[in-house]
Order: structure tokens, then C-alpha cells, then sequence
């Protein structure tokens, strides 16, 4: 469903990994790179990597009130807090009123000077932002494409996974693994192509490898 006026919209992120989901309400534009901020679907994030996970907007809205109400309608409708397939504790939609709440005690973006910094997570209770807001930082990342550091290092990724020898159509069915889990160490002996029906047997296997990411903005 496409919209063309509205403050924010209803979402449904999915594992295309385990197929585990989370539902849960963003304000801002549908462009905007965020899959969520419970705490379990961040630790898979950081489990499986950002690449494992696809997003589906549900439903658009044009005030906070009636993304709310959505929300939770959404929630309900699947029993999420009850449902082994979510990751969502709750059926309610506290996670829009912390931030519609909190807005005004937002930093401001240090870009800009307009609008209040982007949230990066909620950790034990504490609000952590970014430096810029949203606009401003998918600017930025128009602008300057920040390189992994295996890539840096020269490696280029594999048209085929090292693993199962899955040949790609694109190169975002595929990443790179450290096999020592260092993700200093970018000797080619060190670096794996893997597709991502193989990083679940890696998971499984609880192998050291750890995926060649950027790190997180702090």
C-alpha cells in the first residue's frame, strides 16, 4: 500500500532466517532503513545481521493517535505477545508513545541544527541517539558509501557460497564471515562468502565466524 501524506506507518519485520516476526509503528518516511527496536529482534539483528531481514509495511497514518490504534490492531490481530512467531512482548504500542514522548528531549542533529537526533536503541531503560537525524544521516549515506573493513583490505566477495557453492543472482544473497570471529583479521584464509540459507548452519554449528559488518553508529 502506497501512501502520499503521512507522519508514519505500521510495519512487519521478518527473519528470512528462522521466519520469526516483529510488528511495530515508526514515524517518519517509508524510505527510512529501521526494522525495529525490541530488544529480542535487536539481538537477532546482531545474531543474523541486518541483511537477514526483509521489511513489509502494513499500514500508513497521517497522526500519532491513529498510528497507535493501528499498531495495536496489528499486534492483536496475531496475538503477538502470545505468538512463538514474534518477537513482540507486548500487544501494546508502548514503543510510539516513549517516542513520541521524547522528542522534545531529543538532542538536536548536529548536521542540520533543525530537527532532533535519530534513535539508535533502547538499552536497560536508557534512550541512546545518533549524532543526526534521519533525513540527515540517509543523506549522508547517499553521499559517502562506508566500506567493511574486509572489503577495505581487497577481498571481494564470491559469486558462490564457500560453503554449499550456491551461485548468486545478487550480491545481497550473499556475505562475508571472519572465521576466527576477528573482524581485524581480513587475510584472505580468513574470509568466507556464505549465502544466507548457510548462515543458519553456522548458527547452528556455533562456530566462532562472525559477520564482516559495519560497526554500529554510537
Amino acid at each position: 500500500m502506497a501512501k502520499t501524506k503521512f507522519i508514519g506507518f505500521v510495519y512487519e519485520s521478518t527473519n528470512i532466517v528462522t521466519g520469526k516476526k516483529y510488528i511495530g509503528s515508526h514515524i517518519g518516511k517509508d524510505t527510512d532503513v529501521y526494522f525495529g527496536s525490541g530488544i529480542d529482534l535487536l539481538d537477532d539483528i546482531k545474531r543474523f545481521g541486518i541483511g537477514c531481514f526483509i521489511r513489509e509495511i502494513l499500514d500508513y497514518s497521517e497522526t500519532i493517535e491513529d498510528l497507535k490504534s493501528l499498531e495495536q490492531k496489528w499486534l492483536r490481530q496475531v496475538d503477538a505477545k502470545n505468538n512463538i512467531n514474534y518477537y513482540n512482548r507486548s500487544n501494546l504500542s508502548s514503543g510510539v508513545a516513549k517516542k513520541h514522548k521524547d522528542t522534545d528531549q531529543r538532542p538536536l542533529c548536529t548536521f542540520c541544527h533543525v530537527k532532533p537526533a535519530a534513535i539508535n536503541c533502547y538499552k536497560n531503560g536508557q534512550i541512546y541517539y545518533r549524532s543526526r537525524c534521519n533525513g540527515c544521516l540517509s543523506l549522508h549515506k547517499r553521499k559517502k558509501s562506508i566500506m567493511p573493513r574486509w572489503q577495505k583490505a581487497g577481498y571481494k566477495k564470491k559469486p558462490a557460497c564457500d560453503r554449499c557453492g550456491f551461485k548468486a543472482r545478487h550480491p545481497t544473497q550473499l556475505t562475508v564471515f571472519h572465521v576466527d570471529g576477528d573482524l581485524n583479521n581480513c587475510e584472505a584464509r580468513n574470509l568466507k562468502t556464505v549465502c544466507l540459507n548457510c548462515i543458519a548452519e553456522v548458527v547452528r554449528l556455533e562456530l566462532p565466524w562472525r559477520k564482516g559488518d559495519l560497526e554500529p553508529d554510537h
